[in-house]
């Protein structure tokens, strides 16, 4: 499978082209090909309207809709839906490929294809939701070279926007002669059988560093110190435009978590080097800073 770099821009250069790469979005779910990663323009009906999400080694990458579903008519292509995430395979027809939903399309094809699709699903699922201006009700229209909207009547610009979250991968010591312990929490909604990490979304006028201590502080009761940024992710699981931010911090080796029952159903400390087995997939940024965290544990 190609791996390459996804640049994502809005310049609809030209028409698309045969060999693009293209993106067909019905809902929370993508067509995926039938021998792996996404259908070329040549194999969708002519015809289709195709938005810029930008280039993959230099290719342009474009994203439609299925004629039919309830995003945008675009193509006459059918589509069927059994779930929310659309974990399970779902037949395209005409041999095209099958739907699929991003959590499983981002275990089955990886990097750089679950960013593209992240992109598709935000794109597109702006697209519907905000063809209608909030301030007169005036339809909105496309401001070229971008992924935004103007108002023709009253100039309202809205641009596409995102939602910043926050994970935490928090330490403590352990005790003399073991290993570092790291905290795992378990979710009252979602896949509750999976030990997470720590995570909220980031508050109007709060930093990501401030947003992590607030959030440990509100779903654990903790004070964390040494937060230290990791790195970002697109994440389409929590809805279109979600990026998260990773970051480690660490505890004093006595702070005990504290749940309130709401968000969270268990909290615990693992040691780093007997982590339980249901923790996050590896194509999520909650399985790469736990990954981190074991690498860089001293030795107990």
């Amino acid at each position: 499978m190609v791996r390459g770099r996804f640049v994502p821009d809005a310049l609809g250069t030209g028409p698309a082209l045969p060999d693009d790469l293209c993106l067909l979005v019905d809902g929370r779910k993508l067509l995926v090909g039938a021998a792996g990663g996404f259908p070329a323009v040549r194999d969708l009906p002519a015809g289709t309207e195709w938005i810029p999400l930008g280039t993959l080694d230099g290719a342009r990458v474009w994203a439609g809709v299925p004629t039919g579903s309830e995003t945008a008519p675009a193509t006459h292509l059918p589509a069927t839906g059994t779930g929310r995430d659309g974990a399970r395979p779902e037949p395209a027809g005409d041999d095209l490929g099958h739907w699929l939903g991003w959590p499983a399309l981002a275990a089955e094809l990886g990097e750089p294809y679950a960013a593209l699709a992240s992109r598709a699903l935000q794109v597109m699922t702006w697209r519907r939701t905000h063809r209608f201006c909030g301030a007169c009700a005036t339809e909105l229209a496309d401001v070229p070279g971008e992924h935004a909207r103007r108002c023709p009547s009253c100039s309202l610009y809205v641009p596409m926007q995102l939602s910043p979250a926050i994970l935490a991968a928090i330490r403590r010591p352990g005790p003399a002669g073991g290993a570092d312990e790291l905290l795992l929490v378990r979710h009252t909604y979602g896949p509750t059988d999976i030990w997470a990490l720590v995570a909220g979304f980031v508050e109007a006028g709060e930093s990501l560093e401030e947003a992590v201590h607030r959030e440990v502080g509100e779903e654990v009761g903790l004070t964390v110190d040494r937060v230290t940024y990791f790195g970002s992710q697109p994440w389409a699981m929590s809805g279109p435009g979600v990026v998260l931010a990773g970051f480690h911090a660490v505890c004093a080796a006595d702070a005990e978590p504290v749940v309130d029952g709401t968000e969270l159903a268990d909290a615990r400390w693992f040691p780093l080097d007997r982590l339980p087995a249901e923790i996050p997939p590896a194509y999520s940024i909650s399985r790469w800073l736990i990954d981190d965290a074991v690498r860089s544990a001293p030795p107990a």
